[in-house]
């Protein structure tokens, strides 16, 4: 829902492109960084909407084999340290190609870097409960 909203914003807000027919540079380079953005948003949307979906299986299901507990926890590990992989990839050397330097505050960091944790954790618990 989050990328088609940045669409319909992104056609709405870009009036002097409308003015003329042809894109110029200006208009292909602002295009290509506001797709980008998208693209960096949506995959980090995927990792995260997998890793819940994971968590929620791995927690919220009824009793599971050992072997079944142990898979699911290898899982949200992973997708864990994807999560902050990706993170800190997008954060550090991607956004900052077509924004300046990101500013994150403390409590930004603290809240991304609390979920990535947590993930982690929990994955790592379920693996070592499971064993």
């Amino acid at each position: 829902m989050a990328i088609f909203m940045g669409i319909v914003f992104f056609l709405i807000g870009l009036p002097e492109f409308k003015k003329s027919p042809k894109l110029t540079k200006e208009a292909v380079k602002s295009i290509t960084y506001i797709f980008a953005t998208l693209l960096i948003l949506l995959i980090f949307v995927v990792i995260i909407s997998l890793n819940i979906h994971a968590s929620g299986d791995l927690f919220l299901t009824g009793p599971l084999t050992p072997q079944m507990k142990f898979l699911w926890g290898q899982k949200v590990l992973t997708l864990g340290l994807l999560e902050g992989l990706w993170a800190v990839i997008s954060l550090k050397w991607l956004l900052p190609i077509f924004f300046d330097p990101l500013d994150l505050s403390k409590k930004q960091i603290l809240v991304l870097v609390c979920g990535i944790v947590f993930s982690v954790s929990s994955g790592f618990y379920a693996m070592l409960e499971a064993s």
